[in-house]
């Protein structure tokens, strides 16, 4: 066995496995068996061979980012009749209605290389339709929409045009965990802002990974952790960078500066979610599905995590495009499985079969004991404790950035005003900062002693257990809103200290970080475990993660619908350059960091080679969804032969 690092603790496993009378045909027959064993189906056996030719494509050479319109579905597969054949009886041609009359089930091509359709029963188990699974996420590439039934669902794929090594295809594990999950929402995060999480003394900062329980050691949830770092690094125009995943330069940004910076605001959160990722529309007899975009989910930003209120609706749609159209392999794979958890919870699709949960039972309050420490540590400080403390914070905060601020105020001063301090006049300035910053803290660290000390004991172990994990507590009382406002506090003068002044109270956070590694060392799935927390360099107040709802927005109109965010127009700053994608030999050991080569994002309905303004341009005007032209589908999916159609 053979472990392969995954951030910071994480891992996936190899089996390594020596044959005897290694025969061609032995190896062959192998293979099947092997896919047999794990996909449940040996339609088309692959294995690479080492060492491996082709290196991780990270953007896509190909178009991957579409953006189809309800009334272009509908058209194409109801209206026009899309044929489509089983590939073992290619003299029947049946339509998507077809499919619904006979509640065909299976894998189906079009007679028109394009399309791969996967029609699977609704409201049943998906367990008698395992071996469909493989041969759809082999020979389709891309997830475009759906059209169902009463009783019959047809995802509907684009054949594929990518190799294997491009976009793999989607796991069934991942597949059947989402089939077999019945919360209406799942979600990520880099928990950042929690009391044990910040700054270490080294200048880098540590929080634990949040994944909903279904998604814990997961290919999924490890997917939306990298996804997760990429959105808020690259929204920062590579300004924060994690230690532990080693993923290339994107080489250009959503935006002219930092994002954080940019707006000047004390605190930000960055967020993938599912609101306007996918349509529907109830027509009479049959509804119709369709992603608003492939590349990538949308993207909110609020200003901050107790006052979910957006930023503004251009930052959004600029970064949802640009995150789109980079074509990303794995932010277009995180769509794909959006896709499926909504059809399936939509459809009434489940899965009983065995998923492999593996879920850390005990990660949730895993920082509970550091956290009672603490505050019995700041409960428990005497007078002179809390004023040596006060007047060492002062200094060190000096030290760190008031002098340069007051010196460069000084200096604005004399230049305007015409006039010199003395040298008694800057000290006595630096003894009023120093001694007002001292009281300010001392004030601080006196307060929150004294609301410490009125708890009783089972009012301080509620209020550290929500401390050290505040998703495990819900407010739904008086008493556990008023935990919530004391951690609040609690929280304000931890900020007020600086985490990576925590050694002033006998903590460090690099001790506590490892304490929480070491404890989940022995949890992980069979094969895969997600890494438990994350370590980034120059972070700022910032969260984030993915918000996953099974929900659908449906529309009474297949012409006249508001597409969310999905016709965005760039300015020229954002338009880049008409190359090629870049594609890395080797991936960077940080995040990204500025860089000339720029992937072009890619219209749909224009040729590969067409320049970026005369695509977006037909991208906005043609898949808008507000009545725009119906185009044909040869026009969006290439009819181009495929040189490994079916078996």
């Amino acid at each position: 066995m053979r472990r392969h690092p995954i951030g910071y603790d994480g891992y996936v496993t190899d089996m390594i496995i020596l044959l005897g009378n290694a025969t061609q045909e032995n190896c062959d027959n192998l293979i099947k068996r092997i896919n047999k064993a794990l996909f449940f189906s040996d339609y088309k056996p692959t294995a690479i061979t080492l060492p491996v030719e082709h290196k991780r494509q990270y953007f896509s050479k190909e178009n991957i980012d579409y953006q189809i319109t309800l009334n272009e579905f509908n058209t194409w597969f109801m209206e026009n009749g899309e044929g489509f054949v089983r590939l073992d009886d290619t003299s029947k041609v049946l339509t998507v209605s077809d499919m619904f009359a006979a509640k065909s089930r299976g894998v189906f091509f079009s007679r028109e290389p394009g399309f791969v359709a996967w029609a699977v029963a609704k409201n049943e188990d998906i367990a008698g339709q395992l071996s469909d699974i493989r041969q759809f996420v082999l020979d389709a590439d891309l997830i475009l929409g759906a059209l169902a039934d009463s009783s019959t669902l047809v995802i509907i794929g684009r054949e594929r045009q990518s190799a294997l090594y491009e976009l793999p295809p989607l796991q069934i594990e991942s597949i059947l965990l989402l089939a077999a999950t019945t919360e209406k929402e799942l979600s990520q995060s880099l928990d950042i802002n929690d009391l044990m999480a910040g700054k270490m003394n080294n200048g880098k900062d540590w929080c634990p990974t949040y994944l909903s329980k279904e998604l814990e050691n997961t290919e999924f949830g490890d997917l939306m952790t990298i996804t997760d770092v990429l959105l808020k690094d690259w929204s920062e125009r590579g300004t924060i960078q994690e230690g532990y995943y080693r993923y290339p330069e994107p080489g250009y940004y959503p935006f002219d500066k930092p994002l954080f910076r940019k707006l000047g605001l004390n605190e930000l959160v960055y967020n993938w979610n599912t609101a306007g990722a996918m349509y529907a529309i109830d027509c009479d007899g049959y509804t119709v599905y369709t992603l608003n975009r492939t590349g990538a989910l949308p993207v909110s930003y609020f200003n901050s995590q107790e006052r979910s209120e957006s930023i503004g609706y251009r930052y959004e749609s600029q970064a949802y495009h640009y995150f789109a159209s980079l074509c990303n392999t794995d932010l277009a794979r995180v769509v794909q499985y959006t896709a499926l958890y909504q059809l399936f919870i939509d459809n009434n699709i489940s899965y009983s079969g065995n998923t492999y949960p593996s879920f850390p039972k005990n990660k949730p309050f895993l920082l509970y004991k550091p956290t009672v420490d603490l505050l019995n540590t700041i409960r428990h400080l005497g007078r002179d404790e809390i004023a040596f403390l006060a007047d060492s914070l002062s200094i060190r905060t000096f030290k760190a950035y008031q002098k340069e601020h007051i010196d460069k105020q000084l200096r604005d001063n004399e230049q305007r005003y015409h006039f010199a301090y003395s040298d008694d006049n800057i000290a006595e300035i630096y003894r009023d900062v120093h001694r007002n910053t001292a009281a300010g803290i001392s004030n601080s660290i006196n307060e929150v002693k004294n609301l410490l000390g009125g708890l009783s004991e089972e009012q301080f172990n509620k209020l550290a257990k929500y401390l050290s994990y505040p998703r495990g507590v819900t407010i739904n009382s008086r008493e556990s809103y008023n935990t919530m406002l004391q951690g609040r506090r609690v929280n304000r003068l931890m900020r007020e200290i600086g985490k990576n002044n925590l050694d002033l109270l006998g903590f460090d956070l690099e001790s506590v970080k490892n304490y929480f590694s070491h404890n989940l060392l022995g949890n992980a799935g069979r094969y895969t475990k997600t890494s438990s927390l994350i370590i980034t360099f120059n972070d700022l107040l910032t969260t984030g993660g993915h918000n996953l709802s099974s929900h659908i927005n449906r529309v009474n109109s297949m012409t006249h619908y508001k597409r969310s965010r999905g016709n965005y127009t760039p300015t020229d700053y954002e338009r880049p350059a008409a190359t090629e994608p870049s594609s890395p030999s080797e991936p960077s050991p940080s995040v990204s960091k500025p860089s000339s080569s720029k992937p072009t994002g890619k219209s749909n309905s224009e040729p590969h080679k067409t320049s970026q303004k005369k695509s977006n341009q037909t991208t906005s005007k043609s898949a808008s969804g507000n009545g725009a032209k119906i185009r044909p589908r040869s026009a969006v999916i290439s009819t181009a032969p495929r040189s490994k159609r079916g078996f």
